[in-house]
């Protein structure tokens, strides 16, 4: 058998597990693989909350059009003659004269 291939056989056996040296960096490997899944867990974590950021600035700019608009339609309700148009409506009619303050006196 070549040197290849009993170096594959060694690894397949799992022969190599066995050994001390590999028991001493044991700790060290699960201590990495630890490490590795904590990162993982945070690039996952990052890409949720920037995915959920990128939601809410479509929502909030959605809301922004509507302020906007509803904003503009409301201007639009309060001016004069519009108010008259609807007064009218109403079958109110716009007074020709102002009106005229009374002053009672207490005696």
């Amino acid at each position: 058998m070549s040197k290849i291939g009993s170096n594959i056989a060694y690894i397949l056996r799992g022969s190599f597990l066995a050994n001390e040296r590999m028991m001493r960096l044991f700790p060290f490997a699960v201590f990495l693989t630890f490490l590795s899944l904590i990162t993982i867990y945070s690039a996952h974590s990052a890409d949720r909350k920037v995915h959920r950021i990128n939601q809410l600035e479509s929502e909030v700019d959605e809301l922004e059009s509507e302020h906007f608009d509803t904003k503009a339609r409301l201007m639009q309700l309060g001016l004069e003659s519009r108010v008259e148009e609807r007064a009218q409506q109403l079958g109110l009619q716009t007074a020709e004269h102002p009106p005229i303050q009374l002053n009672a006196e207490n005696d």
